[in-house]
């Protein structure tokens, strides 16, 4: 063997050798398998080579050597006796059979690529079998328009089946986006609730714009399988088509934006965590002795129940009440904002929020995956009703018994000396007005640090956005700030001073009575 030949020209070569390997089987596995047999023997040899093209000479040579046996192993397969006469013919056949089977492959995936236009004429064409004529009538266009639409379609196809191409990212690693949206009515969680292709469709084109094409082979999906999915996005004002091409039309925070902004507020959420933990090691105490209804839950109860109130104080009622927003407006006339962001998979600290005004007072959720399961999403108007009277009115009617059974099912409720009661703290209004007046204090220090970073984080966000969606990213750290809890929360169980609460009460779902 030759001692100059490079381990970059052997892996180069290893490259060609699959391509060639596959493209004589149709199989990869088959490939994989033929092209390290041929480069094992290769790299084996004793024989010297005076230069680099007899090495290679070899290796070719090598190459014949082992595709032919495997054509006779495929034959044999077919029949028990075989001919030696007819060894040349069948390996000629075979290689024949394997070569169209690569065309074919090549010409699929270049058609399956087409734009929607292109790829029905080209369907109608040669698989249907129809004329210019009925095509033109099919798809009311003109038999000019048919005939430039085949003549673009082969153009494309024949171009496409001698490139390399190679899939985005996008088709092997899927981001998964979740939504976020604060206004009147949410008419955008069906679009994206466990939809990855849309989710994945507006990350391609985000920076970037993107034909059908293009974005096809950034996500591995055939053009015919995204149409719809575009003209959903489309629908909602969420891509947006220019020409040919389509760019999304909502702002994402992505992971590296997301880690910029952690980066900023890396040390004041420090402080704001370290100042909770000292808060609630000074009143603790005084809080349990209040005597309201869970009041004997364990410390780490009443920990998680303090900080779910104190973050929701701070950055719920007081920063968003002391900001005023600049609504956009979408495309169905609602002032809203919505946005997505890259988060890690199965988030552990993702919060989940909602509140009810019910006939007794108020009941609040701040749901953490941490903690269990989120329940606020399967609570409506009702159940808030009839949980926030549990303590003063048992149920009665089938009504309410079947939603108490509902309730006692997800966690909300539990059966204690024959009654069903709330599983969750209550406060009455005296305890209510003395709780909020405790934590009135370093909630608002909390605001006053949040209000400070705005315009810091601003920046951040208007850095990473694309030009046309950095006027709306300006308007977002406000809402944003809320993800800052998370992190907040994460260094609070992350220093072992708060614990995962899965057992006995839900001490972040809170009932506060204001009669």
């Amino acid at each position: 063997m030759i001692t100059n030949v490079t381990d970059e020209q052997i892996a180069q070569m290893s490259k060609t050798i699959f391509r060639f390997c596959q493209s004589r089987t149709g199989s990869y596995h088959d490939a994989e398998d033929l092209a390290q047999e041929i480069l094992l023997v290769a790299c084996k040899t004793t024989n010297q080579f005076p230069n680099e093209k007899a090495f290679y000479a070899f290796v070719w040579k090598t190459a014949d050597l082992v595709l032919k046996s495997w054509y006779r192993e495929q034959a044999k397969r077919k029949s028990e006796e075989l001919d030696e006469n007819l060894a040349d013919e069948r390996y000629a056949l075979l290689e024949e059979k394997a070569a169209d089977k690569e065309q074919l492959r090549l010409i699929v995936r270049e058609l399956a690529r087409l734009s929607s236009n292109y790829r029905r004429v080209t369907v109608e064409y040669y698989i249907d079998g129809r004329s210019v004529g009925e095509i033109a009538k099919h798809l009311s266009l003109t038999e000019s328009m048919v005939k430039y639409l085949l003549f673009q379609s082969r153009k494309h196809i024949k171009e496409g089946i001698v490139m390399e191409k190679e899939y985005g990212r996008l088709s092997y690693d899927p981001v998964e986006l979740t939504l976020f949206f604060w206004g009147g009515r949410n008419v955008y969680h069906e679009i994206f609730d466990g939809n990855k292709l849309r989710q994945n469709i507006v990350m391609a084109c985000y920076y970037d714009k993107l034909t059908e094409e293009q974005l096809s082979l950034q996500l591995g999906v055939p053009t015919a399988y995204l149409e719809d999915e575009l003209r959903k996005l489309e629908e909602y004002d969420l891509v947006k088509k220019k020409g040919i091409a389509y760019q999304s039309n909502i702002v994402i925070l992505t992971k590296k934006e997301l880690s910029a902004i952690r980066k900023f507020n890396e040390k004041d959420l420090k402080e704001i965590s370290d100042g909770i933990k000292a808060f609630t090691g000074e009143n603790l105490t005084d809080l349990r002795a209040m005597g309201f209804y869970g009041s004997e839950m364990p410390d780490n109860s009443l920990k998680w129940m303090l900080v779910s109130m104190i973050l929701r104080l701070s950055y719920v009622d007081m920063l968003q009440g002391d900001i005023e927003f600049e609504y956009p407006i979408d495309c169905f006339g609602n002032e809203c904002f919505r946005f997505l962001t890259e988060r890690e998979k199965n988030n552990p600290y993702f919060v989940g929020i909602s509140g009810y005004e019910t006939k007794k007072g108020f009941l609040f959720f701040w749901d953490v995956p941490v903690n269990g399961e989120m329940v606020h999403p399967k609570v409506g108007r009702v159940q808030a009703d009839m949980l926030s009277s549990l303590l003063d009115h048992q149920p009665e009617t089938d009504n309410e018994k079947l939603l108490c059974s509902e309730l006692l099912e997800q966690g909300l409720a539990k059966k204690e000396n024959g009654k069903i009661l709330p599983n969750f703290p209550c406060l009455n209004a005296d305890q209510t007005t003395k709780f909020n007046e405790g934590i009135q204090g370093i909630s608002q220090s909390i605001c006053e640090n949040a209000k400070s970073r705005i315009d810091g984080v601003a920046k951040v966000m208007m850095e990473h956005a694309p030009e046309h969606l950095a006027d709306y990213a300006r308007r977002l750290p406000a809402l944003f700030s809320l993800y800052e809890t998370e992190v907040i929360m994460q260094n609070l169980c992350e220093s072992g001073w708060l614990l995962p609460c899965r057992d006995g009460m839900s001490a972040t779902t809170i009932l506060m009575k204001n009669k």
